[in-house]
């Protein structure tokens, strides 16, 4: 199908590329490539470095790779390669394992000076290679080792290619003649997947992400209706087996769940405590909406509740009339409506490229607690006479420090996300902010946050630049999760002093205005209102 995908702004410069490396001749990868940059939106060309310079491309400081800002770095390894220019006689295992060790440095090396993300994947040895159980062996053992070593290594991303096989399978890989030829290992078929696949990676890195899944009951959970076949009467088949499973790892993966049908509320609650062998369990969902009341009310009523905009949201029915009303009404939704064929469904899921995610932070593993956290404090402020008490009653506690490294994911995640409390809405990957740091003239601090009720995790953002005698604020950001708890007052405060100790005079915040970040606008105004005056974008 085709991808479906929210824009990410991107700070890209005109000489930002898909800059490819690999150990064969990759050229082929080109035409699929500028298809899918030209189809998702994204003002990338596509660029080779020469022929196997894989190890010369991360280590030299002049290389392609290292001067590509604000692209994409993609490195592809086909180990037999490594063995392509030795003699058939020579070590086998200690050449694999020694190259895979030393390509793990080369490859920690470029992440700490690279100025984009890199993407690294091991493409598929040939049948004839693989026939020496040795080598076989030996080649496992080096991927292994390979995905191991650079599992957590900020702005590298290892990709697994046997999901090409499972999402574009073709009838023939590999291309005989055109490696002996022109070490062209594969078929145009195959290169076509292999470019399409990593195009749904540069998407997943590049997107905004999707935050919310609604999803319908009847005929989209469960085969049936359960108002009338009853509870018990509803059926569980393979294919929405499949869906539930699919869910469940989205709910695992940080995406919240939610409930989103027209129905008695109870005859839905008793179908999900009927059937305890589905996947999903009512404690998956942190919001519903059930009722007989139009969808497009029920979506706008859950974004309320989790004071999320609604092209947050993912929208899943199997009705087309009722997904036609959404489109219709909240066009900002990504609506999916099912296939009507139901064996179609898990097959269709599987190639929704807004699910794509390269990487699952802890923060987005405990999305879920942390919005049920969330309506526990909601049910307190409705308690609390005033918003002093309320806030007292929370015994908020909030640390501002250096970014760790452990915590680069979340802070790049949160420039992506983060759009209401946001002066600048600049977009960051990991690789952008590792090159603000190296200048020397930036600092980044985090903002964790936790109450009585649990911790909110790394809820904020702050990256400065010293320019004496200016302390410039280039991006200033909190979750909506902590709004309206006097965290952006602390945080203001905490860069002013800040600046005091470092000796420098002012502290500029500047403001850029967007679609979405008024609340960020109204704070400024309220604190520093009298200072305000005009910059070339917006505001300082």
């Amino acid at each position: 199908m085709t991808p479906t995908r929210k824009e990410m702004p991107v700070d890209s410069q005109p000489s930002a590329a898909v800059a490819v490396s690999a150990t064969f001749t990759a050229e082929s990868l080109a035409p699929v490539l500028r298809f899918w940059m030209r189809r998702l939106r994204l003002p990338l060309t596509i660029k080779f470095a020469p022929y196997n310079q894989v190890f010369q491309q991360l280590l030299d400081p002049n290389s392609l790779l290292n001067e590509n800002r604000g692209g994409v770095n993609i490195v592809l390894i086909r180990l037999e390669d490594w063995l392509r220019f030795r003699s058939p006689d020579g070590p086998k295992t200690e050449t694999l394992q020694e190259t895979a060790r030393y390509l793990v440095s080369c490859l920690r090396a470029a992440s700490e000076s690279s100025p984009s993300p890199l993407l690294a994947a091991v493409c598929p040895s040939s049948p004839e290679f693989l026939a020496d159980a040795e080598r076989a062996a030996h080649a496992r053992q080096a991927e292994e080792l390979l995905r191991s070593s650079l599992q957590g290594l900020s702005a590298v991303y290892f990709l697994k290619t046997p999901e090409i096989e499972d999402l574009y399978p073709v009838a023939q890989i590999h291309d005989p003649h055109g490696d002996a030829l022109g070490h062209i290992p594969y078929t145009a078929s195959y290169f076509t997947a292999l470019g399409t696949w990593l195009a749904r990676k540069i998407n997943a890195l590049r997107m905004t992400p999707y935050k919310v899944a609604a999803l319908d009951c009847d005929d989209t959970l469960w085969q049936g209706i359960c108002g009338e076949d009853g509870p018990e009467g509803v059926v569980i088949d393979p294919p929405r087996r499949a869906l539930q499973e699919f869910m469940v790892a989205q709910h695992d993966a940080g995406m919240l769940l939610c409930l989103c049908s027209k129905n008695n509320e109870e005859d839905v609650l008793e179908t999900f405590r009927a059937h305890p062998e589905m996947p999903l369990r009512l404690e998956h969902f942190v919001a519903r909406r059930i009722n007989w009341a139009p969808k497009p009310v029920n979506l706008e009523a859950l974004a309320g509740e989790l004071q999320l905009g609604l092209d947050s949201f993912i929208f899943i029915d199997d009705n087309a009339r009722e997904c036609a009303e959404v489109q219709a009404s909240r066009p900002e939704v990504l609506t999916l409506p099912l296939p009507a064929d139901a064996q179609r469904i898990p097959d269709f899921l599987r190639h929704v490229w807004a699910f794509d995610r390269l990487q699952v932070t802890a923060e987005d593993k405990q999305r879920s607690e942390m919005y049920l956290q969330g309506l526990e404090r909601a049910r307190l402020e409705k308690q609390a006479k005033t918003l002093g008490e309320f806030i007292a009653a929370l015994q908020l506690q909030v640390t501002i420090q250096p970014m760790t490294p452990e915590q680069l994911p979340r802070a790049a995640q949160l420039t992506q996300r983060t759009n209401q409390m946001n002066c600048t809405t600049i977009r960051r990957t990991e690789a952008d902010i590792q090159a603000l740091l190296r200048t020397g003239r930036h600092e980044v601090y985090t903002v964790t946050v936790k109450d009585r009720f649990g911790s909110y995790g790394l809820t904020g953002l702050a990256i400065v630049e010293i320019d004496p005698p200016v302390l410039r604020v280039d991006t200033f950001l909190l979750s909506c999760r902590v709004l309206g708890r006097g965290v952006e007052h602390q945080l203001l405060s905490w860069l002013g002093k800040a600046a005091l100790e470092k000796g420098l005079a002012k502290l500029e915040v500047p403001f850029v205005p967007t679609q979405r970040n008024r609340p960020a606008l109204l704070f400024l105004e309220s604190v520093g209102a009298k200072f305000k005056r005009p910059a070339e974008h917006g505001f300082l």
